[in-house]
């Protein structure tokens, strides 16, 4: 049984080794991920951490415990890496992952057209706006400068800006708030906690719970089309 001052040095080293873990692995994250995916990659760091914790709750062995204390720095990375790929990939391709950002249709002579599906390109020599993509498939074209009657039409009325987009900023700032959450809120109740069970061993075990729940939650996650619910 180590005495307070020796206890504070080991839990130091301990937080140290965690912190260099998890510098390597987020130097090698995505060479891990390229070679396992990313599903196997957030599953292996949630197993390592469950099995970390509760090993730590079940030993008595100091080097075991500051070994195992280590081997938590991978799921600390996964979590400070992973969940931004995974939200810059969701943004790469809206189309796929994100389909209630797709643009409203637009409606030009009657004929619903999509902004995605719009390509205009100028002709030069016959003055006409070509514009492909329609709701039935169909590629038509519109006069440019001037009407049926010769002259020129007034400006249309301005497109509606879309202030309610959503970008990848704020995603990561949501990621930021969640991450920096969850080591706050735990901090209202484990001080209940250790005093009901009379020992600090309820931290850990708390973790090795919370862990396993991520385990359990991961097979919500998004990683890759799969995934995707029809």
């Amino acid at each position: 049984m180590l005495g307070y001052h020796p206890g504070i040095r080991v839990g130091s080293l301990g937080l140290f080794l965690q912190c260099a873990t998890s510098t390597l692995f987020s130097l090698g994250m995505s060479r891990l991920v390229r070679l396992f995916g990313s599903r196997r990659v957030y599953l292996g760091s949630m197993l390592s951490f469950t099995a970390s914790t509760l090993v730590i709750c079940l030993s008595k062995s100091v080097v075991l415990v500051t070994a195992m204390s280590a081997l938590t720095g991978f799921a600390y990375a996964t979590l400070q890496t992973l969940p931004y790929t995974l939200t810059c990939h969701y943004h790469k391709e809206k189309e796929v992952y994100m389909p209630k950002n797709k643009a409203k249709n637009t409606r030009v002579n009657g004929i619903a057209v999509t902004r995605e599906s719009l390509c205009m390109a100028e002709d030069e020599e016959g003055g006409l706006n070509y514009k492909r993509g329609s709701a039935n498939g169909h590629a038509y074209h519109q006069a440019g400068p001037h009407g049926q009657n010769g002259c020129a039409p007034g400006p249309g009325p301005p497109e509606p800006e879309d202030h309610g987009k959503r970008g990848v900023g704020l995603d990561f700032a949501i990621l930021d708030s969640t991450f920096l959450l969850s080591q706050v809120f735990p901090t209202f109740f484990m001080g209940m906690i250790v005093q009901l069970t009379e020992s600090v061993t309820a931290y850990i075990a708390s973790s090795a719970i919370f862990g396993a729940i991520a385990i359990y939650l991961a097979r919500h996650i998004v990683f890759d089309q799969r995934d995707l619910k029809c």
